[in-house]
């Protein structure tokens, strides 16, 4: 289920960490808020809250730097420009560490959400794109196509690394990916910059949910298709009527009748280290992972299977042949078509 908001925004400024330059180019003066730039930047943030690598963190502990900043510019908005443009300095002086953290445009935004106060650190990590350019020889025109190293991503792709911070609460909302420093793989925009503790997103729940899932289902019902379908039905209708992988709901629609199949089911979920006992599901995650279940013969025949037919013998049936063979029958077909 999608984010609906309402926004004011306050002030806007960007701030440029080129890493090809000795220091950042800090702006002097805030960002006009036109309707091209307050669109622009709505949408981004929208998209952000919307999306389902969104982690929730906090700062370290209250010697933190960046969160000093930000309470101060809780406690008087007039310090905005001159607390980001030091905000900015700090993670430039990371950035010229290490050749591995993109050179990118700094985007503040000091915005009002439901009377609460945020303030949103966006990185516009450099894009190369390529461009026309005309070039004017004496007389004639000469056009070409040339490579633009700094462009910034469109309001359709999606930022990689930014925060957004709950000034009322210090909370904050975190996309980030891990780059390589040193010969390891780090989060460096959470550990090193913003110095704040994460937790995993719905995103990464959702991946550990279904590597467990797979591996029960692995685990006792490999050679047992019809089980192993039953199951993949259930986390099906849990998402359907709930929204959400709601972990007992399945385990008690799946193993009805075997009270010690349910408590492993739930106790293996909660060993992969969710601890939540429902995890939000989106409807583009739903019908890209688990509405549809899978059947591959050793014939090479494929089958997407909606996983609300199993089970219903008037759509599909698994017929066990007495030769040991399977003979799989598909039912009530009205239509066919080539996709």
């Amino acid at each position: 289920m999608k984010i609906q908001m309402n926004f004011d925004i306050k002030k806007i400024i960007l701030h440029i960490l080129d890493r090809n330059l000795t220091i950042p180019i800090l702006s002097d003066k805030e960002h006009l808020l036109n309707e091209d730039i307050i669109d622009f930047i709505e949408k981004h943030i929208i998209k952000i809250l919307n999306d389902s690598r969104l982690r929730s963190a906090r700062f370290v502990d209250d010697e933190n730097d960046v969160k000093k900043l930000c309470q101060s510019i809780y406690d008087d908005n007039e310090n905005f420009k001159r607390n980001s443009s030091q905000i900015a300095t700090i993670l430039f002086d990371i950035m010229i560490k290490y050749e591995s953290i993109p050179a990118a445009d700094l985007i503040f935004c000091l915005f009002d959400l439901d009377n609460i106060l945020y303030l949103s650190i966006l990185k516009f990590n450099y894009r190369s794109s390529y461009i026309h350019h005309v070039q004017i020889d004496g007389n004639i025109n000469v056009n070409s196509i040339i490579k633009q190293k700094t462009t910034l991503p469109s309001v359709n792709q999606k930022i990689e690394e930014c925060a957004i911070i709950n000034l009322n609460n210090m909370d904050i909302k975190l996309l980030e990916k891990k780059y390589e420093l040193n010969g390891e793989s780090v989060y460096y925009f959470s550990n090193l910059f913003l110095k704040c503790t994460s937790q995993i997103s719905s995103n990464e729940k959702i991946k550990l949910f279904t590597k467990a899932n797979r591996e029960f289902n692995n685990k006792y019902f490999k050679e047992d298709y019809l089980k192993y379908g039953e199951v993949n039905k259930a986390v099906a209708d849990s998402i359907e009527k709930t929204e959400s992988i709601d972990i007992e709901r399945i385990a008690n629609n799946a193993f009805k009748q075997n009270s010690e199949l349910k408590e492993e089911y739930i106790k293996q979920i909660g060993d992969i280290g969710i601890k939540e006992k429902t995890i939000p599901v989106s409807e583009k995650v739903a019908k890209k992972k688990f509405i549809k279940q899978k059947i591959k013969t050793n014939t090479g025949i494929e089958i997407d299977l909606p996983a609300q037919y199993y089970g219903d013998n008037s759509k599909i049936e698994f017929i066990n042949n007495t030769d040991g063979t399977i003979s799989i029958l598909i039912k009530n077909i009205t239509e066919l078509s080539n996709v």
